[in-house]
């Protein structure tokens, strides 16, 4: 969409108008153009909507709901299906997530011995030589976005054809991406080289990148013709998940809003306790370079629209998710509790933790509980990421049926 020519609005007013305009295209004409990439301001193929979704600026049982009522299930069933991939993404790694601290202690290492390598420097710059991804480079940098098609074969280049480690590139798209995701970043980098699925590559090929770009780009003759299977440790077993009670109304709040659910409103949270909110934007924690200004701009926006939404929103006390400053403001409203929604693995979620273990340390924190409330759609959802995508889907029509109950 033309949008993405520019900064795409932080609301959920611009998310769900967005969803409502695409809606008669998530049938067969989504499964059938899906994998076209034409280039920015012209990614009609597919929803664009990610941005939105990646925030839950926009539900995605929301939008997964807009195709079935008017599409029906058989022509719904890959929109669907993608957007239950996100969702595997995330459950998968919360039942391990060490594999997201091991990216980033290699991410760190790589970096280091990496540190001013000519070829990363041109990969970066988008001076390969390679147009098409060259083009990417200057597209990701220019709109934060990218077509998932051309995502594989960035990352592919990127791995097997200038022979670049994986965790640089995901750490990049990260960096650049408004719908960066820890997990389907994570997860779709290490696919491509061949580290999620063992033994199963991901090879970027001339003539199919010329097909699905529509003969923009032919890079005939310059890309690796074998992708081998990178050296690293198998993933762990997945671990048990445990959820949390629902809360307990009553108990005067303070909101810690953050970047990973920016939907307060519709959250299981107690929202006629909260009494003000602490706003944890966690964009340049993504990574140990410099997040792209969107980026964090993007999720600033969004945290200010998500309070605005609240019932009080106009009068809502509001402070950075600084330990020191939260303390502060419970203790100025009489606040006896922090809520917050349930963040995945990442890092929101590292962050909370260790905002958690700071207010700890402060005299007047202690006698402040901090308590998370989880989703139907996770908790109903991420038990069934302990396999594959393909076992995982054949549980979507139960998972959607539960949810509307």
């Amino acid at each position: 969409m033309a949008y993405l020519l520019g900064k795409p609005d932080a609301s959920r007013n611009a998310a769900l108008k967005h969803l409502t305009d695409i809606t008669p295209k998530l049938g067969y004409s989504y499964a059938k153009e899906r994998n076209f990439d034409r280039g920015p301001g012209c990614h009609d193929s597919v929803t664009t909507l990610s941005p939105w979704i990646r925030h839950r600026l926009l539900l995605e049982e929301e939008a997964v709901s807009a195709a079935l009522n008017a599409h029906g299930s058989q022509a719904a069933e890959k929109f669907v299906q993608e957007v239950f991939w996100r969702t595997y993404w995330k459950g998968w790694l919360e039942l391990r997530p060490s594999v997201w601290q091991d990216y980033e202690v290699a991410r760190d290492h790589d970096l280091n011995d990496w540190n001013g390598d000519a070829g990363l420097a041109r990969a970066l710059s988008g001076q390969t030589g390679i147009s098409c991804f060259d083009h990417w480079v200057a597209e990701l940098k220019e709109t934060h976005y990218l077509h998932n098609h051309a995502r594989m074969w960035f990352a592919s280049i990127w791995v097997f054809t200038l022979g670049l480690p994986w965790t640089l590139g995901a750490d990049f798209f990260l960096q650049q991406l408004l719908d960066g995701d820890p997990a389907s970043n994570t997860l779709s980098w290490r696919w491509v080289s061949g580290l999620q699925t063992p033994g199963k590559t991901y090879l970027a090929r001339a003539e199919n990148i010329q097909t699905f770009t529509e003969g923009r780009f032919y890079p005939d003759s310059q890309l690796a013709t074998e992708a081998p299977t990178l050296d690293w440790s198998p993933a762990p077993m997945p671990s048990a998940l445990t959820f949390p009670a629902p809360l307990q109304s009553g108990i005067p709040s303070i909101l810690l809003l953050h970047d990973d659910d920016l939907c307060p409103e519709t959250a299981p949270l107690p929202l006629d306790d909260i009494v003000g909110v602490a706003l944890l934007n966690a964009a340049d924690l993504r990574s140990t370079g410099q997040v792209a200004h969107d980026v964090s701009e993007f999720v600033a926006v969004g945290l200010r629209d998500a309070v605005q939404r609240l019932s009080n929103g106009p009068d809502m006390l509001t402070c950075d998710a600084n330990p020191k400053t939260i303390a502060a403001l419970a203790g100025r409203l009489g606040a006896q509790r922090i809520v917050y929604a349930h963040a995945p693995v990442g890092p929101v979620r590292d962050a909370i933790d260790d905002i958690t273990g700071q207010l700890s340390k402060i005299d007047e924190a202690r006698r402040l509980i901090m308590e998370v409330a989880i989703r139907k759609w996770d908790a109903g959802s991420w038990p069934y990421a302990a396999k594959g995508f393909f076992n995982f889907k054949k549980y979507i029509p139960s998972m959607i049926a539960s949810l509307q109950q």
